[in-house]
């Protein structure tokens, strides 16, 4: 990344995978970082904020009584001079859940670590199994036949033919090597090629120098802090060219025993593994190009046409347009009204006309007493009274048994 971000130190310091979205930009002399929140916001935060966030996030979760994890993702955007154009997910680290036996049970401290371990791993496994990811396995062994997270990361890669395998702290490991050819062997890994021939790449061998980056103004006093991230990268490229003479050195007279020494050398150094990763990201988004290109014109065609539909809803509520609306409501309010109070009996014969045969159907049988009553309520004037007369007459004319009609 070009730069310290991740807290370290004992325990386990990752609780929410973090995203990190790294962008290059020659531009930038210092980072420049944005925190997405929950509301899928981005804003602006130092380096120190999004520190604390991550650190305040840690603790919540360490108390929670229910959970330890959260897969929510803590999405960080980031920009700067020494940043790769890549999208790196750092996921919790595995726990190695302690052995109880099986009839004698466990103490509440290893029920909860045990549990811990296992919703770890359930994340981890989780996020690693999406298809296009590339997966970074990191180990710290000296034994390539014991590999604890290599069998965590074939749960969701069973042939390991998207997993990179990084080992690190190379520079603690070396010197508990007695003889070359043990150095050969360990940094060799021909192991690893016969029991993963399909593996993406690696190992890798990676180091990095102790010690924090300053960034604390008030705090003068502690030396064991780089001045800036310039001088932190600077110690790395030192670190890593330093691991790479040590494992020269230690290996360099095996040479004249038939075996090629250099073919190590290309393995040990973080610029190594992460030139390797910018080249299979570069190789998959140019594989990707032939899906990218119809799916960017799809998403293009949908986009202009919903612009199209908003900018033709905008023209309909334009003023005139408004105001054209409003003058016809008005005129249908006002005529209705106006036949409101004059008064009228007359129904649509569309709506209500029936037929003789389907008005005697209607009416049924009149056999046996019965009253009927109907009800008219009605704004009065001179002209409906006299309509309301004449359907009275022909009520009574039509249905001579109706007893009685109250109007």
């Amino acid at each position: 990344m070009g730069f310290q971000f991740n807290q370290v130190g004992g325990g386990t310091k990752t609780r929410r995978p973090v995203a990190l979205r790294m962008q290059y930009n020659p531009r930038c002399a210092h980072p420049r970082c944005f925190l997405q929140g929950d509301d899928g916001i981005e804003r602006p935060k130092s380096l120190t904020e999004i520190q604390e966030y991550i650190e305040a996030e840690n603790r919540r979760l360490e108390k929670d009584p229910v959970r330890s994890f959260d897969s929510r993702e803590i999405n960080v955007r980031m920009e700067y001079k020494y940043c790769p154009n890549m999208i790196l997910i750092d996921t919790p680290g595995l726990i190695s859940a302690p052995r109880v036996r099986k009839n004698g049970g466990a103490n509440m401290q290893q029920r909860a670590l045990l549990a811990a371990a296992k919703e770890a791993e359930r994340l981890v496994v989780s996020k690693m199994k999406c298809p296009d990811y590339i997966i970074l396995c990191v180990e710290d062994t000296m034994d390539w036949k014991h590999g604890i997270t290599r069998e965590v990361v074939q749960k969701a890669d069973p042939d390991l033919s998207r997993t990179v395998i990084v080992n690190t702290k190379l520079d603690t490991k070396l010197p508990q090597f007695g003889s070359p050819r043990d150095v050969m062997d360990f940094v060799g890994a021909k192991i690893i090629d016969k029991l993963s021939p399909h593996k993406l790449g690696g190992p890798f061998y990676t180091s990095v120098p102790s010690g924090r980056v300053h960034r604390d103004a008030n705090d003068d006093d502690d030396d064991s802090f780089f001045e800036d991230d310039d001088e932190f990268v600077a110690a790395c490229a030192e670190k890593e060219d330093a691991d790479r003479e040590l494992v020269w050195n230690r290996v360099k007279r095996l040479a004249n025993d038939g075996q090629n020494p250099k073919a190590l050398l290309p393995k040990v150094g973080i610029s190594r593994l992460r030139g390797f990763l910018e080249r299979r990201v570069d190789e998959c988004y140019r594989r990707n190009v032939a899906k990218i290109v119809p799916l960017l014109k799809a998403e293009y065609i949908s986009a202009e046409r919903r612009l199209k539909a908003c900018q033709k809803e905008l023209d309909a509520i334009s003023l005139e347009r408004l105001k054209d609306n409003a003058d016809a409501f008005c005129d249908d309010f006002c005529k209705a009204l106006r036949d409101s109070i004059q008064g009228s009996i007359i129904a649509p014969a569309n709506s209500y006309g029936e037929t003789l045969e389907q008005e005697n159907l209607a009416a049924g049988s009149f056999a046996g007493k019965f009253c009927m009553c109907i009800f008219f309520v009605c704004i009065l004037t001179p002209r409906t009274s006299l309509e309301l007369i004449e359907f009275y007459s022909y009520l009574q004319l039509r249905h001579p048994r109706v007893p009685h009609v109250s109007v």
